[in-house]
């Protein structure tokens, strides 16, 4: 009796131990708590600079340095007018002459620039040496024009002058010299022989009179010059140029040698040359195709 009495109790416990409430202790499964990070930031309306455009603020930054050209490379091209004269040593009596000549010249250069204050530049240069006959025939006279083959291969050397010589590019005048080299080439001179009658108004006796002319070509000659030049940055890549130069010739490009006779009786003989002494003048379009700067503090 009392095995059974123990029995039923230990069955009584067990059915009111599952009928119990199970309560989960929910604290061990909380998510870790959120840091929040403290960030301060500035007062718009304590700003000065909130009403600026991005160009303005970009221009404050920028004036903390200044950028310098060191050295630039450029091609260029010029265009304008030479004048050049021949040298006459007898004009037997007015009856011949020989005058200036002016004709359009092309160049096509390339240059270095340093510091905006010295250039060096070379390339080749279309402007041909002129030397022209004109022989007195009533009012008909007669032109004879020759030239070289126009060809030349120039180096210059320029200096910057002025006050302009501290401006941050190649604005200003500029102070030019350098030399050519001129190969004449071998263009036909077409050389003339003329024969003419000169009537004396007393005797009305015909005087023979004869010209010879052989004209010949240098194989090279060479050019001086000195100049002026002026020069404008129109933008970052390219400048627009004028300039005024002085040429003197160095040795002889075209030579005509005369010979006059009267009567079978041979005259001093008269020698015309052209050597390229001269002027010229012009434009010039150069653009900058390299360039080297170096940051500086204003």
């Amino acid at each position: 009796m009392k095995h059974i009495s123990l029995l039923l109790f230990l069955v009584g416990l067990s059915v009111s131990a599952l009928a119990q409430e199970v309560v989960i202790d929910t604290n061990y499964y909380a998510p870790p708590p959120v840091v929040r990070k403290k960030v301060l930031t500035e007062d718009p309306d304590q700003n000065p600079y909130r009403n600026r455009s991005a160009r303005q603020r970009q221009s404050d930054h920028s004036a903390d340095y200044q950028l310098k050209e060191t050295q630039t490379w450029y091609v260029g091209l010029e265009g304008g007018f030479r004048t050049d004269g021949t040298v006459l040593t007898n004009t037997f009596d007015g009856l011949i002459s020989s005058s200036s000549t002016t004709k359009a010249t092309w160049s096509a250069l390339v240059g270095y620039t340093y510091r905006n204050a010295w250039i060096i530049e070379a390339g080749y240069t279309y402007a041909p040496v002129h030397l022209n006959i004109t022989i007195a025939n009533g009012s008909k006279p007669l032109i004879y024009n020759y030239q070289n083959s126009g060809h030349g291969i120039p180096l210059r050397i320029k200096r910057r002058i002025g006050s302009a010589s501290r401006a941050a590019n190649g604005t200003g005048f500029w102070l030019s010299a350098g030399a050519w080299l001129v190969p004449n080439g071998s263009i036909n001179t077409d050389n003339f022989r003329l024969i003419g009658y000169n009537y004396r108004s007393r005797t009305r006796v015909a005087d023979t009179l004869r010209l010879d002319n052989t004209t010949t070509l240098k194989s090279i000659s060479g050019i001086a010059e000195l100049g002026v030049d002026y020069s404008v940055r129109l933008s970052s890549s390219l400048e627009f140029g004028t300039y005024i130069r002085k040429y003197w010739g160095l040795g002889q490009a075209v030579r005509s040698d005369i010979t006059y006779t009267v009567n079978g009786v041979a005259q001093p003989q008269s020698t015309v040359t052209a050597n390229g002494t001269g002027w010229g003048f012009g434009i010039a379009l150069r653009y900058i195709y390299g360039r080297q700067q170096e940051v500086k503090k204003p």
